[in-house]
């Protein structure tokens, strides 16, 4: 019996493990779209909802579209390095604009994404550790 939640899902075994790396997969590819779409229309002149987003935040959206890369691959560093950059990022955005301008409730959602993410890359890799050890008998006995 399955006892995940959607708060806190279950990463005991390799399917749920590789299923929470999808949704922080997700949760980075939407974070690397919307940063896009809000840099160009920075670049294009028009400042949307008074937010502090330039042009350098192509170079955000790309690391963000690097980390989708790295946790589609189960990656336990593309898993810290989402969860790290998005925390920090949140905690600017905040700092700068408020908690509305900077996307605080739906903020606590990605966030968890990414947290999971993590855990699931870590739990993928521990599967695969302790799976990877075959049981055989020592050499010359």
């Amino acid at each position: 019996m399955n006892n995940s939640s959607w708060y806190w899902p279950d990463v005991t075994n390799v399917d749920e493990a590789k299923k929470a790396c999808r949704v922080a997969m997700w949760c980075a590819i939407f974070v690397a779209s919307v940063t896009t779409i809000f840099a160009v229309l920075a670049l294009s002149g028009a400042k949307p909802a008074n937010l502090p987003i330039d042009g350098s935040a192509l170079f955000d959206a790309a690391l963000f579209a690097g980390i989708a890369f790295g946790l589609s691959r189960f990656s336990r560093f593309a898993g810290v390095a989402g969860f790290s950059l998005f925390l920090v990022e949140r905690i600017y955005m905040i700092a700068k604009s408020g908690p509305a301008g900077g996307g605080l409730f739906l903020g606590i959602f990605i966030l968890l994404g990414f947290l999971h993410g993590m855990r699931g890359a870590f739990a993928y890799h521990k599967s695969q550790s302790t799976a990877a050890v075959p049981l055989t008998s020592p050499p010359f006995s």
